[in-house]
């Protein structure tokens, strides 16, 4: 079983902010490239609403945060791509 997530908005949205379970942890670890792009933006994200705790964070928030880092994932791509043809 593969649990090698597209990095959709939804996806990335369940993944950070979803309930630690063990199948959580196998997707992050077949993951790795989208979890450092979460933990990357996540050390600078302000979200629109400026709550400061996760747990008060809005939907629109959280969509904010998802689309930080999917920009994030496709630098990460986009740079380990350039290392494998240089």
């Amino acid at each position: 079983m593969s649990v090698v997530i597209k990095p959709t908005v939804n996806n990335i949205i369940n993944l950070w902010f979803g309930v630690d379970t063990p199948i959580r942890q196998y997707k992050i670890k077949l993951n790795p490239d989208l979890w450092v792009a979460c933990q990357q933006i996540n050390r600078d994200f302000r979200p629109p609403s400026r709550r400061k705790q996760i747990e008060l964070y809005r939907k629109s928030d959280k969509v904010a945060f998802a689309k930080a880092v999917q920009e994030e994932y496709d630098r990460i791509r986009s740079t380990e791509k350039a290392l494998e043809y240089a």
